[in-house]
């Protein structure tokens, strides 16, 4: 039987971000405070963490007002781990904030869907002209795990597949004492699932505001929605007041 884990949060990086790019054609000219994450799956056996972490110098200079909250070391070695201690890297997704410290595990396996990568190494021109210079380097010479589809990666830990934001997000559903808790593959705030009381008649959730396609994030948003207990936005600056999930 499946072992409860808990979910440790890492928050690395806070932004001061446009809010119609996480809850999509909405709040314009509005910002939202977010904050990056890397998340520590902590169970029995292998070391696994969710998403790789976000370099804060990739968004200087890009008219973002951002707070480095503490390094990826400082953020490990307070649930007791080391970068060499990691056996698994799960990617939500490939954008740069959630792969830019992949090189800084040196032991790990990185377990993306076979959908993502096949269409980083052929991306559309759209996305390619948009994605920093030396995007290939970031994923070049990773040990990657391609997984197709809805995969148990751990007793206890399952990957799905939620496209949409990216060809090939991933969401991770974790069993915990509270039931199944799902850290989203979609950027994403807790707005995204609970938009405001006088919206709700008509609109019962958001997409994310970046996408690749709208009606698969649509299905998405409203797959996590249906499955999980606890639904972890990969991206709600609320959560940096808890350690862990439960």
């Amino acid at each position: 039987m499946a072992k409860d884990h808990v979910i440790h949060l890492i928050p690395l990086v806070k932004i001061d971000f446009p809010k119609p790019k996480m809850t999509y054609l909405s709040n314009f000219g509005q910002t939202v405070p977010i904050v990056s994450y890397i998340w520590y799956l902590e169970g029995p056996r292998e070391n696994i963490i969710v998403d790789a972490g976000i370099a804060p110098e990739r968004l200087l200079g890009r008219g973002y007002k951002v707070e480095p909250m503490q390094s990826l070391d400082q953020g490990l070695s307070k649930v007791g781990l080391g970068v060499g201690d990691i056996d698994f890297v799960i990617l939500t997704h490939t954008h740069h904030d959630h792969i830019a410290l992949a090189h800084k595990f040196p032991k790990a396996k990185f377990i993306i869907q076979r959908a993502e990568i096949e269409f980083d190494r052929n991306p559309h021109p759209f996305i390619a002209e948009t994605r920093p210079a030396d995007f290939m380097e970031l994923i070049g010479g990773l040990d990657f795990e391609v997984v197709e589809g809805d995969t148990e990666i751990s007793a206890g830990i399952r990957v799905l597949l939620t496209p949409g934001h990216s060809a090939g997000a991933q969401s991770v559903a974790i069993k915990t004492a509270q039931g199944t808790a799902i850290i989203t593959g979609f950027c994403c705030i807790q707005e995204n699932f609970e938009p405001p009381a006088e919206l709700r008649e008509r609109i019962s959730f958001y997409t994310p505001g970046i996408h690749l396609n709208v009606p698969q994030a649509y299905e998405s948003v409203a797959r996590v929605r249906e499955l999980a207990d606890l639904i972890v936005p990969l991206h709600e600056a609320e959560l940096v007041h808890k350690a862990t999930i439960p």
